[in-house]
């Protein structure tokens, strides 16, 4: 994969927030030993660099087709491997190790959960609970019958534009007549000055 490095230098100096940021140990690919690394997770990039606050990151993994398995043994704590075993290159892994074993569970949910491909599954899972939502809202089934399936007949977009636009239209709408109800509430009864 290709990636312009200017863009991703820019990428890793940004002001927002990493999604995670710290402290782990990176084996080295000539030895054995492991190098302390300041990581920041940054979408489905992980930065490196030597140490916090150094202007160059020493490197970067791209978290897409890797899966992320935690490798501990009695003689290296507290690690877990980010491998790619379909890469154009053959396998391919990096080896770290966190600093305990609440850090190290953050990191291997983090990471597992970076991927385009995990947020492709996760907006198909939630776009099937929005229509199993709408169908049930639209016409609660009868008491023992099963609910009609909502993706039936219902129009599927490839692209999370799409599902953002609709879904977009639809929350708009309803907010619209949520601040309409909000004022109307708001509004004084009217009644006469006079009560004879």
């Amino acid at each position: 994969m290709k990636l312009h490095e200017t863009s991703v230098l820019g990428y890793s100096r940004s002001v927002v927030p990493p999604d995670r940021q710290g402290r782990l140990y990176k084996k080295s690919q000539r030895s054995s030993s492991y190098q302390p690394r300041w990581c920041e997770l940054r979408g489905n990039l992980l930065f490196y660099w030597e140490r916090q606050g150094d202007r160059e990151p020493l490197g970067l993994i791209v978290l897409e087709g890797c899966t992320v398995e935690l490798q501990e043994s009695a003689t290296e704590p507290f690690t877990f491997e980010i491998s790619y075993p379909q890469g154009p290159l053959g396998h391919r892994a990096y080896k770290l190790a966190a600093e305990d074993q609440a850090s190290m569970e953050g990191w291997v949910r983090v990471l597992s959960t970076a991927s385009r491909d995990y947020l492709r599954a996760l907006v198909t899972e939630l776009e099937g609970q929005y229509w199993d939502t709408k169908a049930l809202r639209a016409s609660p089934p009868e008491e023992g019958v099963a609910p009609p399936s909502p993706l039936v007949g219902a129009v599927r977009w490839p692209h999370f534009e799409g599902l953002h636009h609709q879904f977009g239209e639809e929350i708009m709408k309803l907010r619209v007549r949520w601040g309409e109800a909000r004022r109307a509430e708001a509004q004084p009864a009217k009644r006469d000055l006079i009560d004879w």
